[in-house]
């Protein structure tokens, strides 16, 4: 009486294709969570390094001003004395 549905076994095929996209995107969700953490983690690190290289080169800057005005007023001294 009742005939068997045609499409029963397309629906199951579908219904295994759909299980493997449902794996594959929770792992994909997986990765990119563990990117995003990877990404925040960098961009912290970063920040850290360019406020170092910042109080590195202005702490380099200091120290040439210093030797380099001490140097240049100790050169005019014995150039004025001089006379």
């Amino acid at each position: 009486m009742s005939e068997p549905c045609k499409f029963e076994d397309k629906i199951i095929e579908m219904h295994g294709d759909i299980k493997t996209l449902i794996a594959e995107f929770k792992s994909m969700n997986g990765s990119l969570r563990e990117t995003k953490e990877g990404f925040d983690e960098h961009k912290k690190e970063s920040e850290i390094f360019r406020y170092r290289i910042t109080i590195t080169w202005f702490v380099m800057q200091t120290i040439k001003w210093v030797i380099g005005g001490g140097l240049g007023v100790a050169l005019l001294t014995c150039v004025f004395r001089g006379r």
